[in-house]
């Protein structure tokens, strides 16, 4: 019996972990794209994207510092021009970075079509399709013309220095990376002034942690941590997490009422011994308190081997990872995703499933320590012969 109510809580603990872990890493991946886990942005920026709503950059990448749940920290600026080669011109969103960040964190690099990183003022990473559109290869100048802050014109001639592909063309059709420097001489902002502070958490759930910090810290400016940068991947894990959560919830009861029914047919089998038990003198009261005791033992030994043996694997798994099929591999490239999957461990799944089975066998020694009480020694005894 212990052995089944250990089987039970690691089965539920195991697969809720490995769900959490797939969707930290799909939140990860999509954050490293490009918007990071969390920004800093002017209160207004968010819902009217203007070039004059800037905000200072050193008291926003102090707050951020000061949580200690970030690894990497930078400064962006971000504006709308026309972008233009030798055969055409488009539009594209142009982004000022600080390369040497965001070149340690942004998975725009793992997706490099052609040449390199921006590693200096003067260069430019652009989208696969804006090359193709303009005409551009690596080596190639390229100029950008928008509108500066006082409304003058922001002018700027690059050198493509890498061309990126990520197969997702809201992003290679409109996205051109220049150095900060340049993008503020360019749009006429100040040297310690940006758009937005990027921000990369030690993982998901720090990030988090780290944007409510922060935010305390940070009463003047918007502090956006990722499920308002990427709505849809909320409302995705939202929604995967209701369809996940009811399938977790019918796995629980499956597996509860299978441990339930091995304990009602042990006690059922035991009904001699509680003859004798009751032709002896005991009370209907401990008899029924016995069952009680023995149930809640056994379900506490099983949920703490359940417990203990989730723990393990799951911080071993944590380490090396679950491969994934290796046919496969040509899909994981095209979506940045690694061949492996890591587990996380999820305290909910503890909580309900410990829940769950400790209840669910009291249930089980409730309804026939009803019956065995009401019986006679002389008809347990003829029971059981």
């Amino acid at each position: 019996m212990i052995g089944g109510v250990a089987f039970a809580v690691w089965l539920l603990v195991f697969a809720r972990s490995m769900q959490t872990g797939t969707f930290d890493l799909m939140i990860d991946n999509g954050a490293r794209l490009l918007t990071g886990h969390v920004q800093v942005q002017h209160p207004d920026y968010q819902n009217e994207p203007r070039v004059d709503l800037s905000l200072p950059v050193a008291p926003a990448i102090a707050a951020l510092r000061a949580t200690g749940q970030f690894s990497h920290i930078s400064a962006r600026g971000q504006g709308f021009a026309l972008v233009s080669g030798e055969q055409a011109s488009f539009g594209a969103q142009i982004m000022g970075i600080q390369p040497e960040v965001e070149g340690a964190w942004s998975s725009l690099v793992a997706y490099l079509q052609a040449g390199r990183f921006i590693a200096a003022r003067g260069e430019a990473f652009v989208g696969a399709i804006v090359a193709r559109n303009l005409g551009l290869a690596v080596g190639d100048e390229m100029v950008v013309l928008g509108t500066a802050r006082a409304g003058g014109i922001a002018a700027l001639s690059v050198e493509v220095a890498g061309i990126f592909a990520t197969g997702q063309s809201q992003l290679d059709r409109g996205i051109v990376q220049v150095h900060i420097d340049d993008f503020r001489e360019a749009w006429d902002m100040g040297t310690d002034e940006a758009h937005a502070v990027v921000a990369i958490g030690r993982n998901v759930a720090a990030s988090e942690t780290g944007a409510r910090q922060a935010a305390a810290r940070l009463p003047g400016a918007a502090v956006l941590a990722w499920q308002q940068l990427m709505p849809e991947a909320d409302q995705m894990r939202d929604m995967k997490a209701v369809s996940t959560e009811i399938m977790f919830y019918v796995l629980a009861i499956i597996v509860g009422f299978s441990v339930v029914n091995s304990f009602m047919m042990v006690v059922f089998e035991r009904t001699q011994e509680f003859g004798v038990l009751k032709a002896i003198g005991m009370k209907s009261m401990l008899l029924r308190l016995q069952l009680q005791l023995e149930a809640g033992f056994v379900a506490l030994l099983g949920i703490a081997v359940g417990i203990a043996v989730s723990a393990v694997l799951i911080a071993m798994l944590a380490q090396v990872g679950v491969p994934l099929p290796g046919d496969l591999e040509d899909l994981y490239k095209e979506f940045n995703m690694p061949s492996r999957l890591f587990p996380k461990f999820d305290w909910s799944a503890v909580q309900i499933a410990a829940l769950l089975m400790f209840f669910g066998i009291q249930a089980a020694a409730f309804v026939p320590g009803r019956q065995i009480a009401r019986l006679r020694p002389v008809d347990a005894l003829r029971h059981a012969g």
